[in-house]
């Protein structure tokens, strides 16, 4: 395979259509597409030469984002620090390494040092900080992640789920019929996500943030289980073995167990077509 050249430089005020374009395409339901520039154009500490462009042919098919920052380390010392942000690549250009590249860009020049900063750290989902993040350039995860942010990653990671599940559930007929007459609202109050809730009317899944008054079922338990189960990747007897160990457990509407068998596979095939897709 031909080995592709990659450029990485520092933002230029001519790269901002591409780089909105860039963000557009990776972010396209945050805030209607105007996520870059209410992340970082818009931000008080944004610093242009903190922005890292990859470029392909003339064409920026990658960036790399920092924010300064004061980071205080004590109660008298305090020092300048930045803030990782967005990694973005084409997703035509992955596999080549310009994440790793774009990563490593200030890290390997001058830039933090020209600018006082001693001190580099982000908020990145531990699954793809050992997987990326640290063999890249060799961060190390801190021991505990903050309650507040694990749930709101969970939180958008269910948005995003549910939203693929609706999707296929309206591009199916049959997977319409396979809902329809199972009216049902649902309380889940997992570990590790915000509480939530889904709806099941009208042929739709609806997701929800936060309590609901008089559900039909109330599922307690663990947060990953429910989100493998969601993907199949918990058959039937693994989703009875979890109510069975209490790993997951109904704790109101014990009575519509056979109806939330019946959603959960419809879940599974839902979430089935996405991945073949």
């Amino acid at each position: 395979m031909k080995k592709l050249e990659y450029s990485y430089r520092k933002f230029a005020e001519a790269d901002e259509p591409e780089l909105i374009n860039l963000v557009k395409k990776a972010f396209p339901s945050f805030l209607k597409g105007n996520f870059w520039v209410w992340k970082y154009k818009l931000n008080p500490n944004f610093d242009p030469s903190l922005v890292v462009v990859a470029e392909k042919d003339g064409q920026v098919v990658g960036c790399n984002h920092w924010l300064a920052r004061d980071f205080k380390l004590s109660a008298d010392l305090k020092v300048k620090a930045s803030l990782g942000g967005d990694i973005i690549v084409s997703p035509e250009h992955r596999g080549h390494k310009v994440g790793k590249a774009l990563l490593s860009f200030f890290r390997t020049s001058k830039a933090f040092k020209e600018k006082g900063i001693i001190l580099t750290y982000m908020f990145a989902d531990p699954a793809l900080s050992r997987r990326f993040h640290q063999p890249a350039v060799g961060y190390v995860s801190a021991p505990d992640s903050t309650t507040t942010y694990t749930k709101f990653l969970n939180s958008r990671r269910l948005t995003e789920k549910f939203q693929v599940v609706n999707d296929a559930i309206q591009s199916r007929s049959d997977l319409q019929q396979k809902i329809n007459g199972l009216n049902m609202r649902i309380l889940f109050r997992l570990r590790g996500a915000p509480v939530f809730s889904i709806n099941l009317a009208d042929k739709r899944v609806e997701f929800a943030e936060g309590d609901l008054e008089s559900p039909d079922t109330v599922i307690e338990g663990d947060f990953t289980l429910f989100s493998s189960a969601i993907e199949g990747k918990v058959g039937l007897s693994g989703l009875v073995n979890c109510l069975l160990t209490r790993k997951l457990k109904i704790t109101k509407g014990k009575l519509k167990i056979f109806s939330l068998f019946k959603v959960f596979k419809v879940f599974k095939i839902a979430w089935s077509l996405n991945v073949k897709s």
